[in-house]
Formats: C-alpha cells, sequence, structure tokens
C-alpha cells in the first residue's frame, strides 16, 4: 500500500506547519495533572489500531487513508495535554524530546512525501522502543507509569504511520503488543481482603479491599447491613478495573484485548 496522495509537500511547509503548532500549545503542564486526559489518549490507539486492521482486510485507497491520517491528527490533538503532561513528569528522560517532537510533528503527516513519512514512521518506532527500555530500567512505578503513557502514545502514533507511508507491521505489531504486556504486567493493581472493622456486629457484613497502585492504595470495600448491600460487592476484575482506572495499566490492557480480539 503507498501513500501517494501525501506527496507534494516542501520542507518549508511543514516546518511552517510545526512552528504554528509550537505557537499553538498552551503552557507546560505540571505531573499533578498527569492522570487526566486517560479517555482521550485512549481514542489514539483505537483510532491508529481500527486503520491497521482496515489495511490487513484489504488495500485503502489513497483518498481513504488521507482522510484516516485527518481524523488522527484531530485525536492527537485532543489528547495532546495529557500526553505532555506524562513527559513533561519525566523531563530528565534523554529520549523526552525526541518523544515529544514525534508527537508535535503528528498534524504534518498528511502533507508529507512518501519518502518523508517512512522516515518519521522508522524514527518513532524507535524513540517508541527507547522508551520501552527505559520503562524495563527505572524502579520508581510512578515513573513506569508515565513512561507507559509514553510508550502507548508512541507505539500508537507508529502505526498509524508505518499504514498510511505503506510500511509492513510483521514485526512491529508483536513489538508493539510485547510493550503492552509489559506495561500490564508491571502495572496491574495488587487487590488484598481483610476483615472491615464494622463486622463483628452481627448485622453487618463488611470486608476491606486494599488495591496497590503506582500512585498508591486504592481502597473498597464490601458493607451489608441487614442484608442489604450499602457498597459492593467486588468482583476481583471489578476491583483490579476500579483501582488502575486512570493509569497507563488501563490504557495497556485495553490495547491487548483489543488486540487479541483482531486477532493479532
Amino acid at each position: 500500500m503507498r501513500a501517494r496522495s501525501l506527496r507534494g509537500a516542501s520542507w518549508r511547509g511543514i516546518t511552517a506547519g510545526l512552528l504554528a503548532v509550537v505557537v499553538l500549545l498552551p503552557a507546560a503542564i505540571t505531573p499533578a495533572r498527569a492522570t487526566v486526559g486517560v479517555d482521550s489518549i485512549k481514542r489514539i490507539g483505537v483510532k491508529a489500531f481500527s486503520l491497521f486492521l482496515q489495511a490487513r482486510d484489504g488495500d485503502l485507497t489513497e483518498q481513504q487513508i488521507f482522510e484516516a491520517l485527518q481524523e488522527f491528527v484531530t485525536v492527537v490533538g485532543e489528547a495532546e495535554d495529557a500526553i505532555m503532561a506524562h513527559l513533561d513528569a519525566l523531563a530528565s528522560a534523554p529520549w523526552v524530546g525526541a518523544a515529544e517532537h514525534a508527537i508535535l510533528e503528528v498534524p504534518t503527516l498528511p502533507v508529507l512525501t512518501e519518502d518523508t513519512l517512512q522516515d518519521y514512521a522508522l524514527e518513532v518506532a524507535l524513540h517508541a522502543r527507547q522508551a520501552r527500555r527505559v520503562f524495563d530500567a527505572v524502579d520508581s512505578e510512578v515513573e513506569a507509569d508515565h513512561l507507559g503513557f509514553a510508550i502507548y502514545s508512541l507505539y500508537s502514533v507508529g502505526l498509524e504511520a508505518r499504514v498510511a507511508a505503506g510500511i509492513g507491521t510483521s514485526t512491529y505489531m508483536p513489538n508493539y503488543r510485547e510493550a503492552m504486556q509489559a506495561i500490564v504486567d508491571r502495572l496491574k493493581p495488587r487487590c488484598t481482603s481483610r476483615e472491615g472493622e464494622l463486622d463483628y456486629h452481627p448485622s453487618i457484613y463488611h470486608v476491606v479491599h486494599e488495591c496497590s497502585t503506582p500512585h498508591g492504595l486504592r481502597t473498597f470495600q464490601d458493607y451489608q447491613v441487614d442484608g442489604e448491600w450499602r457498597e459492593g460487592p467486588w468482583t476481583r476484575p471489578a476491583l483490579e478495573a476500579a483501582a488502575g482506572a486512570g493509569t497507563s495499566w488501563e490504557l495497556a490492557k485495553d490495547q491487548l484485548q483489543r488486540m487479541t480480539d483482531g486477532g493479532v
């Protein structure tokens, strides 16, 4: 598959587009806001994977590729603040500048020449793999969570670019899946349950569940009075989903399920 309709843009036009994006960027976001925007970041992965499935099922027309890229630019723009918040929290990492550049250059994808789009796709794949290596090396679970968001975003952008540029995904997709699995395995909430303080009362059933997350414990409870549930009951999957909400584990888990459903 080829992206012939993406030809025709000069580097001068691309540079002007990049400058416009930079000028419009909001002020730097503090790490405290880094947990917001999970749904908007998730849509990046959904949109990129959707294009991948369409391309796998049969060649798309040049116009369809162009329209898909335009839609992807919009989705990334909506998630840009949230992504940059996580990269901002990792400002000391040497690859962050390159990752930021990869995200900020997304608006230029529809106007890149075919050769330049291929170069961009390969470059983003490199940044994604670098982020994955840092993820494996860091000790802090908080840092790992921030990296998880960056990895998710970069692999999604890289997939969109590869499909548009007509580059094969036979080696990329297994690497993408392994990265998502690494995030899920490391950041999965670990929950323990204990008898609650109110359980001694004969008409009360009380169990407290404590789940570890990258940002500390999250507590839930099964609370029943005279046979009436006031809170709960919690199943193990529901506990994990509630505890992991707002973390990169949630995104990676969702993407792994999407890959499994798509036979990838």
